[in-house]
């Protein structure tokens, strides 16, 4: 299985999700098996509670998953049919070791950020990487993994740790990271105009 992490930096809606559906047109175009994944570093755990005048629209999978609307462009551009388990939120993860914490799954160890909630992040994804997710039902060979936020935000600190990691989990020539920015750049004719204010 081959990685590849796409992230955000300075403004979220910078078009990452965008990235990661052309990036998986590109290798389903070459025969390539896609599957993908999308980090929400939000409490929430699901999309179907939020103001789309703050998040935008809620997308509803097959299975009744509330997601972020980005899975619908997944599901658009590879032609797959996704599961609310390749919708991950800091929510979801929280709750997973907490019940686990609950269960004695620790054995008594004291529960923290490194190693329980990172781990669980790279548990989640190997699992979930492998799911078949086209009408061919084959395993998917490659999974793009959008983070969403931006890398500096101190809700995504534990996925980015969990990312770090997990390229010595799966060995880093299995895995690649894309980090999507915004380059501003200033017109001339902006120039000019800012210019002229202050002559």
């Amino acid at each position: 299985m081959k990685y590849i992490l796409i992230t955000g930096g300075v403004i979220s809606g910078v078009g990452k999700g965008v990235i990661s559906s052309s990036f998986g047109a590109i290798l389903k175009s070459c025969g390539i098996e896609v599957t993908s994944i999308k980090i929400d570093p939000y409490i929430n755990l699901d999309a179907g509670t939020f103001s789309p005048y703050e998040h935008g629209e809620v997308y509803v999978l097959d299975d009744g998953g509330e997601v972020d609307l980005d899975l619908g462009n997944y599901e658009r551009f590879l032609n797959i049919t996704l599961h609310k388990q390749n919708n991950i939120t800091t929510g979801k993860i929280y709750q997973t070791v907490i019940d686990r914490e609950r269960h004695g799954d620790y054995l008594g160890k004291t529960v923290q950020v490194v190693p329980h909630i990172t781990d669980a992040v790279q548990e989640w994804v190997e699992r979930v990487a492998q799911k078949p997710v086209s009408e061919s039902g084959k395993t998917p060979e490659v999974c793009i993994i959008e983070l969403g936020g931006i890398v500096g935000d101190i809700e995504s600190m534990a996925f980015v740790e969990a990312f770090r990691q997990f390229q010595f989990r799966v060995k880093r020539e299995n895995f690649c990271v894309a980090h999507v920015s915004l380059v501003p750049q200033v017109c001339s004719i902006c120039y000019g105009l800012v210019i002229d204010l202050f002559l």
